[in-house]
């Protein structure tokens, strides 16, 4: 994507929420948020560019240079009787919480836009029995 070869893939079983409603000015709900991506990411998995299957630990114990400027592409996979959002509204509500997240677990430096040069929200309705999960797609 965009000259970009995807390194691995992350797997989370946290669904994306567009939180509609808004976004409280207090920061403790941003951080419960963040807590809760923060466990997915510990207990998610990654596929590498190999379809090797890692635990996230291991993972970004050995794994990517967090320096390394990368691309994300973020897939919210719908479940049983989730509805598709608009476009503009995937990246909305927690995805900032989730890469706040992975960044935290060692994804990159920070988010920044000198380590992440571009994020994408997608959406797929294609496995509904499996969702609802996320997926971030990771370039280089």
């Amino acid at each position: 994507m965009f000259g970009k070869e995807l390194e691995y893939t992350i797997i989370l079983d946290r669904k994306l929420a567009n939180n509609n409603q808004g976004q409280s000015r207090h920061w403790s709900s941003s951080h419960k948020e963040r807590q809760a991506w923060a466990t997915a990411v510990r207990d998610g998995w990654i596929k590498d560019w190999q379809g090797v299957e890692w635990h996230p630990e291991d993972f970004w114990e050995c794994g990517p240079d967090p320096d390394k400027r990368i691309g994300l592409v973020v897939t919210r996979h719908l479940g049983k009787r989730e509805r598709l959002w608009d476009s503009d509204s995937v990246l909305r509500g927690n995805a900032k919480q989730c890469i706040d997240a992975l960044i935290a677990a060692g994804m990159a430096t920070d988010d920044s836009p000198l380590f992440i040069d571009w994020t994408i929200g997608m959406q797929d309705d294609s496995n509904r029995k499996a969702g609802p999960f996320t997926t971030i797609e990771v370039y280089s």
